[in-house]
């Protein structure tokens, strides 16, 4: 016995979806052809001369900006959730507005500021000596102070959603347990909000890996300057598809093992009200 059955046809707004999708992944499509027919001196090249210090100096900074961001972000959730002061507040949004400010503007304003012969540096010759010198924008540290000052609020804004919606039952009992106010917060509040802590940090590290704006104002060598010169320099298009798809193969790794991290991490409260 057979029944006859409708055939599915796709509507306009799958059609739409499709076709946005294959949109969206053309580019990325067209840089894994491009790499992959690339001829093999190319590789060679790029291996032995370029890739290993462009990993090093991106995966490097990703992490330094990473910590440095962890650290900056969650005491300032913490501080904003946890405490009462004047003007709390005014700061609670505030410290969301580095994410409307591009980062290379953010860079050029810290270039000029403390650069040689700035502002702070001569108010810092001034008191010390004229041999005193400041932290150096291009250098290492300054690209991570520069990166983090700007990238903080991802870790911020998500780490301070968590704490706001945390049951705070956890952290009464653990109290009335006689367990100290550290401990607490170490063995019991951290590993709770750590999904929220490990999905900005992943925010952090895919927004410092693409960044471009911040890094060739400042000279730093990262994969994403690097395709630029490839492709304005040296006029280089398999270089330039190879050094994306390192990219795009590091961004995938990322998410991959925030997911894994996250689903490892999860957690199930009986209330999601702060009080």
């Amino acid at each position: 016995m057979f029944i006859a059955t409708r055939a599915h046809t796709p509507s306009a707004l799958q059609w739409v979806s499709l076709l946005t999708a294959a949109f969206l992944v053309l580019p990325t499509g067209y840089i894994v052809y491009v790499a992959l027919t690339a001829a093999p001196t190319v590789w060679t090249r790029l291996w032995s001369t370029r890739i290993p210090e462009l990993l090093g100096n991106t995966l490097s900074l990703a992490a330094s900006v990473a910590l440095t961001t962890l650290g900056l972000g969650l005491s300032l959730a913490w501080l904003i959730v946890r405490y009462e002061f004047p003007g709390r507040r005014l700061w609670e949004w505030a410290l969301a507005l580095p994410l409307a400010m591009p980062t290379y503007v953010l860079a050029y304003v810290y270039a000029h500021l403390l650069g040689m012969g700035g502002p702070a540096e001569q108010w810092w010759q001034a008191v010390l000596g004229p041999d005193a010198r400041l932290l150096a924008p291009q250098s290492f540290l300054g690209v991570t102070l520069i990166m983090a000052l700007d990238t903080f609020p991802f870790v911020y804004l998500v780490v301070r959603g968590a704490l706001l919606n945390l049951n705070l039952s956890f952290e009464e009992v653990a109290r009335v347990c006689g367990v100290s106010p550290w401990t607490t917060l170490w063995k019991v509040t951290l590993p709770l909000i750590r999904p929220a802590i490990a999905a900005g940090l992943a925010l952090v590290v895919l927004y410092v890996i693409s960044d471009f704006g911040a890094v060739s104002l400042l000279r730093y060598q990262t994969l994403t300057y690097a395709v630029y010169q490839q492709m304005t320099s040296r006029y280089d298009h398999a270089a330039a598809s190879i050094l994306s798809l390192l990219l795009v193969f590091m961004a995938g790794i990322f998410l991959i093992a925030e997911r894994w991290f996250r689903q490892r991490s999860r957690f199930y409260q009986t209330t999601g009200r702060y009080r």
